[in-house]
């Protein structure tokens, strides 16, 4: 598979700020609406949730899809049918082949992404696919599937407040406007004190769904999916496989934990569900334009040790902007000076694969079958 770190898009898209894909998709005959779409929106639990009815609904439909965001280790996670990811191979020629039309209609990051999903799940006969948004809903390049089965509304708190807007009422229509027609929206039970804002918004029926009995926060993730599931009449499913990042326990005598919560409700949701959260060492990094993290004030009373590093990537904050006293430079010394601690490696999902990879390398293996 291609790591994540190969550039294999051309560069010269990345910052685009004009949004094409609905007129190349127009052009084509609208090819994203030949097969069922599950939209999964939110603020956090997004990939999770997605990934827990991907996992389940084969066990109704013959031909499966998923697509969500940010891969993890590699480029190939983000497209997969059928619990496999596209192929190296066919991944390539899709962007070969279409890198005219890409350059054409000046399409961003995202858009290439979501449009090779499109043409690989209709090279695959996908039935029905799950559909994470990146940013939003209305915004997003995945509002443009009308096939849709269901909306599947996560946690909502304030991420991407640049695009999205700085009011929980902004941020809700952002999300929710991605409902088509008259299909049901399904939510956690905890969002029901949004009720009047979700209904100056919509007119849709709107499910609140209970929790599993998961003593993780993924509990409210497997709630949505399993009710989702329920009402398709799939009986039986399986919530044993998580998305690696999300509370991933690399080691248990003495703890290491990965997480890649990356705003403060996702922080406030991993503190909640480790116990002994007071006996640890927490090493927290962030994005740019996050240098001023409030996750830093929250995180750092929460434990008996608090660190915050830097790490080799474009998306990284500016480490000289960051305000607190206790600075890692070196995280890899850092992690392994400090091994017999419980550790606890938190925030930005770019950080989180490159501690995960640096573990499985000590080890001499991958910790997952990945």
């Amino acid at each position: 598979m291609i790591s994540v770190e190969k550039n294999i898009i051309p560069t010269e898209l990345f910052f685009k700020k004009e949004y094409n894909l609905k007129k190349l998709l127009n052009d084509k005959g609208n090819p994203q609406n030949n097969f069922k779409v599950i939209n999964v929106v939110g603020t956090n639990g997004k990939g999770s949730t997605a990934n827990y009815l991907y996992n389940n609904l084969n066990s109704k439909y013959k031909s499966v899809g998923l697509f969500f965001s940010p891969a993890f280790l590699f480029h190939n996670e983000r497209i997969q049918v059928n619990n496999n990811y596209i192929d190296d191979k066919t991944l390539l020629e899709l962007i070969n082949n279409n890198t005219k039309l890409f350059l054409k209609y000046e399409l961003t990051f995202f858009e290439i992404w979501t449009y090779i999903a499109i043409e690989y799940f209709n090279k695959m006969k996908v039935e029905i696919a799950v559909i994470e948004a990146g940013i939003g809903g209305v915004k997003d390049s995945t509002n443009l599937f009308e096939n849709q089965l269901a909306v599947c509304l996560t946690s909502l708190g304030f991420d991407h407040v640049e695009v999205l807007g700085n009011s929980i009422e902004s941020i809700i229509e952002n999300k929710i406007k991605i409902v088509k027609n008259n299909n049901k929206i399904y939510t956690t039970s905890i969002n029901k004190q949004y009720e009047n804002i979700f209904k100056s918004f919509v007119n849709n029926k709107i499910i609140y769904c209970e929790p599993t009995n998961d003593l993780t926060y993924q509990k409210y993730n497997q709630g949505i999916a399993k009710k989702l599931l329920e009402d398709l009449n799939i009986k039986s499913f399986n919530f044993q496989k998580t998305l690696l990042g999300r509370r991933t326990i690399l080691n248990k005598e003495p703890s290491f934990i990965i997480d890649g919560c990356h705003n403060l409700d996702g922080a406030i949701a991993l503190v909640n569900s480790i116990d002994n959260i007071k006996d640890y060492t927490i090493l927290f990094t962030s994005s740019k334009g996050r240098e001023n993290n409030e996750m830093i004030e929250f995180l750092k009373n929460k434990c008996k040790e608090f660190y915050v590093t830097t790490f080799d990537h474009i998306k990284a904050w500016n480490f000289d902007l960051v305000q607190n006293k206790n600075k890692v430079f070196n995280w890899k010394q850092f992690l392994n000076d400090n091994i017999k601690k419980n550790i606890l490696v938190c925030g930005s999902l770019y950080f989180i694969p490159l501690v995960y990879e640096w573990y499985g390398e000590q080890n001499d293996k991958f910790l997952f079958d990945y």
